[in-house]
């Protein structure tokens, strides 16, 4: 205490004394989902990217809502269609994520029906930005094998990095060698002059594949412009897929069969891909690409019942290509404009050789414009329009040309809330052309009383999409993500049957059209940092507008579950049966339930991991059952492969120099054909 008079006063100098407090351990909580005003940020935790060695590993654990990461088959898909992937922004195969490096992965972005001019036209996109250094490179090497049947897939890969030039190589071996499907099918069909009753039971069948890849690529990246140059080869070969059966008739003849088929298929491609970004400035960029790409296929079937013989060869030259030219154009941060005009070329020549020979000659193009215009009018609300046309020509020897001209409509608007929410409507107006292995007047034997033909009539999908989506985060660890739809297919492409005296002909139309109404709903949520939930509810009603037999109901649902302790994840996942009416064979099909679990090893460079698919699970099967008027069929299939199997997956890293961001793999390992096949 200091009392003060009237007089000068010297305070001697007054210390305090300290009493500091010691805190605890501090947690500073935040979403790793930020929403942004046109796509959602998500920034990978370190549980997600420890427990992770590809970027599609990744992708997975991020457990975005209404974002299906199927790592077995490597396909992507969100509640608005099959989603884009690309990796800082440049367009990527799925496949290409496999070999990122997830600690260099620094965000993803998810984009729902985008409005941003590089992702326009997309349903969903997912962007990786990833880092890049200039010095350094790695060799990474993975092997999986299935437990139950014989089955492997065996990659390597490599890459040098030095200053702005990648070099990439990539291969792979993969092979399968298992009992292949057994079918218990009956059969009913309606000839002219009389009716078979048909009952096919399964003896015995066997199947073996095995293919090889291999790719070398360039990139070359700097702030003015971005190019890569690939050269791939692909081989696919199934020497074995044949089927024993045992056929009785119950009809007039009333009588048993037997019944053998074989089918050979090999494959080999290779192809050049060439692509480039250049910056003009910051508000401009001029986008190309180049694509082209050489198939040799060959098929070969055999049937054979009792004493009669069927034979069906074919070889096929195939050639492809396409290019983009795109430029877009930021006048303001409110306004955006984005053209690009795209060209699509197959020609195909195919000699068919046995019961029905011919020679196919086809070359069909497709050119599509698209201009896209987004304005935004504030922070809360945006409108995309993106007018179009598609002219399509095709050739098929000895018929006349065919060329169609579909205008394409894509209208957008998008309003957020200020809770982290938003809501979004699409109405879209698109076309679709036929598969080029229907285009054709070949014929090729199913059986003795069945042939299969091809169609080079048949018009283009028009299709009109309605769809509403909503997403929102209501609270740090939970997201949730869903949608209303609506599409009306006309002219939608169908096999057709029709009988032309006592033979039955299985070929396609397009007089009919196809509708599908679909709810869905996606939640995922962090119940804690170690635990992880995603949750996916969907109801869905197709049906043919023309018939009122076929339509369908479906209810199905998906639950995955991810568990992390210390360098361990426990991956669980059970998904529903599902009941669809398939679109183009218009057949009733039921695939079953399943339900699996993985267990997984991180370490620095070293990945390990084992799982089983429907561990308690002996009969897996798929039913499925149609009715063409003069032809019906009720069939039920199973094989090895849907039940009771395990697998165990091994991968590593080795790094040389500075540790280098993972490249991408973009070897395209599908090989297009136009050859029309029984299956």
């Amino acid at each position: 205490p200091v009392t003060v008079r009237n007089a000068d006063v010297t305070v001697p100098t007054v210390t305090l004394e300290s009493d500091d407090v010691m805190l605890g351990e501090i947690v500073v909580k935040g979403s790793s989902f930020i929403q942004k005003k046109d796509h959602l940020l998500v920034i990978p935790d370190k549980q997600q990217a420890k427990h992770a060695f590809t970027g599609y590993d990744l992708l997975y654990n991020l457990m975005i809502p209404g974002l299906t990461v199927d790592r077995k088959n490597k396909k992507v898909t969100a509640l608005a269609g099959e989603a884009t992937l690309y990796i800082n922004g440049v367009k990527a195969d799925m496949r290409e994520v496999q070999s990122l490096r997830p600690r260099d992965i620094k965000k993803v972005e998810y984009y729902v029906w985008p409005t941003s001019g590089k992702f326009a036209g997309d349903a969903a996109s997912v962007n990786y930005l990833v880092k890049n250094d200039s010095k350094g490179g790695y060799i990474t090497m993975d092997g999986e094998q299935t437990i139950g049947y014989l089955h492997g897939n065996y990659n390597v890969g490599a890459k040098l990095s030095k200053g702005n030039t990648n070099y990439s190589f990539f291969g792979g071996y993969a092979m399968a060698k298992y009992n292949g499907s057994q079918i218990d099918k009956h059969e009913n069909l309606y000839l002219s002059d009389f009716w078979i009753d048909r009952t096919t039971t399964n003896e015995s069948s066997n199947y073996r594949n095995s293919q090889q890849y291999a790719q070398i690529k360039l990139n070359n990246s700097t702030q003015k412009r971005d190019l890569s140059a690939s050269v791939s080869f692909v081989r696919n070969d199934t020497p074995d897929d044949d089927r024993n059966e045992s056929l009785i008739y119950q009809n007039d003849e009333n009588r048993n069969s037997n019944s053998f088929e074989e089918k050979d298929n090999e494959s080999m491609q290779a192809a050049i891909k060439m692509n480039s970004v250049f910056y003009l400035n910051e508000h401009q960029q001029l986008k190309a690409r180049l694509n082209g790409s050489y198939a040799q296929n060959a098929y070969q079937r055999i049937y054979d019942e009792d004493n009669r013989h069927s034979l069906t060869h074919t070889d096929e030259d195939f050639y492809a290509f396409d290019a983009q030219l795109a430029y877009l154009c930021e006048v303001n941060p409110g306004n955006t404009f984005y053209g690009r005009i795209t060209h699509f070329h197959n020609i195909t020549s195919m000699h068919y050789k046995g019961d029905h020979p011919s020679w196919q000659h086809l070359w069909n193009g497709e050119t599509l414009f698209q201009v896209d215009y987004t304005h935004i009018f504030s922070k809360r609300m945006m409108l995309v329009l993106s007018p179009g046309a598609s002219w399509l020509n095709y050739k098929l020897h000895g018929e006349e040309t065919e060329r169609r001209l579909n205008l394409r409509l894509n209208t957008a608007f998008r309003y957020a809330f200020p809770s982290k929410q938003w809501i979004m409507t699409v109405v879209a107006w698109g076309n679709n052309q036929p598969d080029i292995s229907y285009l054709n007047t070949s014929t090729q034997t199913i059986d003795f009383y069945q042939v299969k033909r091809g169609n080079p009539y048949l018009d283009n999908t028009q299709m009109l999409t309605v769809l509403m989506m909503y997403q929102g985060s209501f609270h740090p660890l939970l997201n949730i993500e869903g949608k209303a739809s609506f599409v009306r297919n006309w002219h939608n492409i169908y096999a057709f049957y029709q009988t032309e005296k006592n033979q039955l002909v299985h070929t396609y139309a397009s007089a009919d059209g196809y509708n599908t109404a679909t709810i869905e709903l996606a939640a995922s949520s962090r119940i804690m940092d170690n635990f992880r939930t995603n949750l996916r509810l969907k109801y869905g009603y197709m049906y043919v507008p023309e018939h009122n037999n076929l339509h369908r109901h479906n209810y199905s649902g998906s639950l995955e579950l991810n568990y992390f302790f210390r360098s361990f994840s426990v991956n669980i996942y059970a998904k529903t049966q599902e009941r669809m009416l398939d679109q183009t064979s218009l057949a009733f099909i039921q695939t079953p339930a399943s339900y699996g679990l993985s267990i997984r090893y991180s370490g620095k460079n070293w990945m390990a991991e084992a799982g089983t698919e429907n561990p308690f699970t002996k009969h897996v099967r798929y039913k499925e059952h149609a009715d063409y008027g003069v032809y019906k069929y009720n069939q039920i299939q199973t094989s090895r492969t849907y039940q009771q199997t395990g697998y165990v997956k091994v991968a590593y890293t080795f790094d040389f120099g500075r540790k280098t961001s993972r490249d991408k793999n973009d070897v395209d390992r599908s090989i297009n054909s136009a050859i029309m096949k029984v299956n």
